[in-house]
């Protein structure tokens, strides 16, 4: 477990909330030089605390739907399991996957356009995993909010975004997404000499993807298993919506709860949650559920093993 101190986390707090940032204006934010703040930064990511810088996409706005797919296998191998992880790694229209441990083996997102493209996505799995599949619980993600205070000086709201009227991408926005996904500090002179386009005219395609809330922010992908801490997650099913609002509080304020999904399925949440060991994870899912014990009809908690793919 690498330590870290409060200039850290408050870099860390900036990477987090827009790693584009110059090292200049980060030192102004923090009190510290320019050659400080890329020390410092550098550290972070010899140390792999800082794994690398993606964007948050609002698929929503280029019209897309995600799809949250839980699986549990049956009668597998290492062998055949590497070949399932394989397939749903190569399927580009999966976004996000999870290797977990408890009532699901993986879960993983699907992003589709209509009920007949993910039709074809789930027929494609099934038929891949075949009599290796014991069962598949599908969800439709309907909102998501994220409370990352427990690394940070700072407790970030949810942004409500506007995803009435779609955004239209042309070839040369597909490939800043891209690029961006894959590295979201490089710079816009370096964008210019893969994509041919200048650098103003680069610097003003990432402000209108940013401006029409298609980007919703430049981040670090940072390893929280470095620092100390681990990664679960709840599902929860409640029979009151009223208590929405009491919920999303609850999980604001708690320092050890990163985010929350709200999606139509088997469960209508799932919380993101972070602890140092099993036994400081059930003391948080006692304390839910003995908040709002009268609104739950079932839940169940998943150790997530390992992150497989996040693009």
């Amino acid at each position: 477990m690498y330590k870290i101190d409060k200039k850290d986390r408050r870099i860390l707090t900036v990477l987090n909330n827009n790693c584009r940032e110059s090292n200049t204006k980060i030192g102004k934010t923090i009190g510290l030089s320019r050659d400080s703040i890329a020390y410092r930064i550098n550290n972070l990511e010899k140390e792999g605390i800082i794994e690398n810088y993606t964007i948050e996409i609002n698929y929503k706005k280029l019209g897309y739907v995600a799809y949250s797919f839980a699986v549990k296998l049956q009668n597998v191998s290492q062998e055949i399991e590497e070949k399932i992880i394989n397939f749903l790694v190569k399927n580009k229209k999966i976004v996000f996957i999870e290797r977990t441990l408890s009532k699901y083996d993986l879960a993983f997102i699907i992003l589709a356009k209509s009920l007949e493209q993910i039709d074809e996505e789930t027929k494609s799995i099934r038929q891949f995993i075949g009599v290796n599949l014991k069962y598949i619980d599908i969800g439709i993600s309907l909102e998501n909010y994220e409370f990352p205070t427990f690394l940070f000086d700072y407790q970030r709201t949810h942004l409500k975004i506007d995803n009435k009227n779609n955004y239209d991408l042309d070839a040369q926005d597909k490939q800043i997404l891209f690029e961006l996904v894959n590295n979201s500090k490089i710079s816009a002179v370096d964008l210019s000499k893969k994509i041919k386009l200048s650098v103003f005219a680069i610097a003003n395609r990432i402000k209108k993807l940013y401006n029409n809330r298609v980007i919703c922010n430049f981040k670090a992908i940072i390893n929280t298993e470095k620092l100390g801490y681990h990664k679960y997650t709840i599902l929860l099913n409640l029979f009151n919506s009223k208590i929405e609002k009491q919920l999303l509080d609850f999980c604001k304020a708690h320092k050890q709860i990163w985010e929350i999904d709200k999606s139509l399925g088997s469960y209508n949440y799932a919380i993101e949650v972070y602890a140092k060991n099993n036994e400081e994870f059930k003391q948080i899912v006692d304390e839910i559920m003995g908040t709002f014990s009268k609104s739950i009809i079932n839940y169940e908690t998943l150790i997530v093993l390992k992150k497989i793919k996040h693009s």
